[in-house]
């Protein structure tokens, strides 16, 4: 049943028909990315989505995501990021510590993360979405049980990859403008920055991931 609705949402967000297009907000040439916002209908905050190309094996970025202990080495504003379960090899149930400016409370969310590929493309998306009932809320922080939003690395025949992250989340409690309207910029952009400095390391792009499938 929960699969269902996660399936369901995905679909909300990222196949619906919108009659908002996508707004090019930040280009940075030298590491080919590109972001992009847009409204999405009865929500204070924007979508984001983020695209990249690079030189990288497919299995890097996996890697490198399933790699949750240096999450906070490149993923923008996390704090912690900390396996809660296992699932399967390609599904994980995580709990996420994400900093937010003063005056601003610091954000958290449990997340479940699924990985998929396409048997034609070999695409390989990550879908994530946040879940409300695995454990209550800390009083520490403000806890986002509304986000869902997805990875997508596409093999191309020179070497490279195309990489897009598209998230949208309910802020989960009031937030002054100046930040909403910076954190779906510099959200998706720093952290794919941080993705790319990340993959440069060789331990990333010679490991392995056995579930994937090799172009």
């Amino acid at each position: 049943m929960y699969l269902q609705r996660m399936m369901i949402s995905m679909l909300m967000l990222c196949s619906s028909p919108s009659i908002w297009a996508w707004s090019l907000v930040k280009e940075d040439p030298r590491h080919q990315i590109r972001i992009y916002t847009q409204a999405v209908e009865q929500s204070s905050m924007k979508a984001y989505r983020g695209e990249m190309r690079m030189r990288s094996s497919l299995s890097a970025p996996i890697a490198l995501l399933q790699d949750n202990a240096v999450a906070d080495q490149w993923m923008h504003n996390c704090a912690i990021l900390e396996l809660i379960e296992e699932i399967s090899d390609s599904e994980r149930l995580m709990y996420m510590i994400s900093k937010a400016p003063w005056p601003v409370k610091d954000r958290d969310s449990i997340v479940h993360t699924r990985v998929t590929q396409d048997a034609v493309t070999y695409a390989v998306r990550v879908d994530v979405v946040a879940r409300d009932d695995v454990f209550p809320a800390n009083d520490d922080f403000v806890r986002v049980n509304q986000m869902q939003g997805f990875w997508l690395f596409t093999p191309l025949a020179d070497g490279q990859i195309d990489i897009v992250y598209e998230a949208h989340a309910d802020p989960a409690g009031s937030i002054p403008a100046w930040i909403a309207n910076s954190v779906v910029v510099d959200v998706p952009y720093y952290t794919l920055r941080g993705m790319h400095r990340m993959l440069q390391q060789d331990s990333y792009q010679q490991q392995d991931v056995p579930f994937l499938r090799r172009p």
